[in-house]
């Protein structure tokens, strides 16, 4: 039986206080997995199988994501599997590449948990594999990681030991910004290895082998559910066959096997995603400001309510717990929240017996 392990870190300050010395919680609860039984395709219900040109290159062989370079080999795992193979467009390549790739995406989210992937990296230099999550919009720009995020759980590769961690937000174009972490682990390429992000509001931790490697919070950590990934990926791009990337697959001999034990995911306590639960009912003059804010907020209501009213106003994290509140504030207030840990919040106004939410970042 293949062993279940325990998870997750919280946030620093909550780790000396709540949680044993390596920093995980007991008792998680496993959401959803895929132990890879059987042969043939990977499980329709569980998986969607994208196919398309992942990597074209204007100079040079494409690399294609195709499905039949993802399956199940009948001894419990998942092959992602990469080869060469005859020019696939109208382009005048004498060859290209195709590499299998697997995503949840209509097929199952969550917001915060344990994600989590045990696997043989590939042997062949020239391509990468990667497990990894697309969190809410990662697409918009604006609010930095918080309404968005793509995460990169891991990146190998078939040539060295480096492992990549990274976090993308705010698109992925003039604006588009990230933060990671790589190191060489000398064993990593020998035989199968467990690799796993802890998402809590607070922070994103990344382990291997149960060891905490890297932790950060990105952008900004993302307010919005997201699906998983596994993937492999190849391109003759100039920036992608380096000694700081991919490397050549000129040099490569193929096909090659990404090789997956299992993915499993578990719930790690009952959050609530306010951004998305809680209905917002702004007064449509009422002016927050600056938002993202970093030290005071402040509040002018419209002046067609009644000024002399005073209000009652609560903070509430993405957890659902109030975090500060204010009696009788008067309008055009300033708000201290310099004590508040960065993310989203909702500024709830109670006042003559009506209630209405309004969202801030805090920087």
């Amino acid at each position: 039986m293949k062993p279940l392990l325990l998870i997750v870190a919280f946030s620093y300050l909550l780790i000396t206080n709540l949680y044993g010395q390596e920093g995980t919680i007991a008792n998680p609860v496993l959401t959803w997995a895929d132990e890879f039984d059987g042969t043939g395709a990977p499980n329709p219900t569980k998986w969607d199988r994208p196919e398309y040109n992942r990597r074209n290159n204007a100079n040079g062989p494409d690399g294609f994501w195709s499905k039949e370079d993802s399956y199940l080999d009948g001894n419990g795992n998942l092959i992602i599997r990469v080869r060469k193979i005859d020019n696939k467009n109208d382009d005048t390549d004498a060859f290209d590449y195709s590499v299998g790739a697997l995503r949840t995406k209509g097929k199952f989210e969550q917001l915060y948990g344990k994600y989590e992937i045990r696997c043989q990296l590939p042997t062949q230099p020239g391509w990468w594999v990667a497990f990894w999550m697309m969190q809410g919009n990662v697409g918009r720009v604006g609010d930095g990681g918080i309404d968005g995020s793509e995460v990169d759980i891991m990146e190998g590769f078939g040539w060295t030991g480096k492992i990549n961690n990274a976090i993308h937000y705010d698109g992925y174009g003039a604006d588009h910004k990230s933060k990671e972490y790589n190191k060489v682990y000398p064993d990593v390429r020998e035989g199968f290895h467990t690799y796993s992000m802890e998402w809590t509001p607070e922070m994103y931790l990344f382990f291997i082998d149960g060891k905490e490697v890297w932790r950060t919070t990105g952008g900004g950590v993302c307010t919005h559910a997201g699906y998983v990934k596994v993937t492999g990926e190849i391109s003759t791009e100039d920036w992608a066959i380096t000694q700081w990337w991919a490397n050549n697959p000129a040099t490569a001999t193929y096909p090659d096997s990404f090789v997956v034990d299992y993915v499993r995911v578990y719930n790690i306590g009952n959050f609530t995603d306010t951004t998305t639960n809680v209905k917002v009912q702004p007064l449509d003059d009422l002016k927050l400001y600056p938002n993202p804010v970093n030290e005071s907020l402040f509040v002018n209501w419209p002046s067609r309510v009644e000024n002399e009213l005073l209000a009652t106003i609560s903070i509430v994290n993405a957890m659902g717990q109030v975090k500060k509140s204010f009696q009788k504030v008067e309008n055009n207030s300033s708000l201290l929240v310099d004590d508040l840990e960065r993310g989203v919040y909702l500024l709830k106004i109670e006042q003559n017996g009506k209630q209405t939410n309004h969202r801030f970042i805090k920087e």
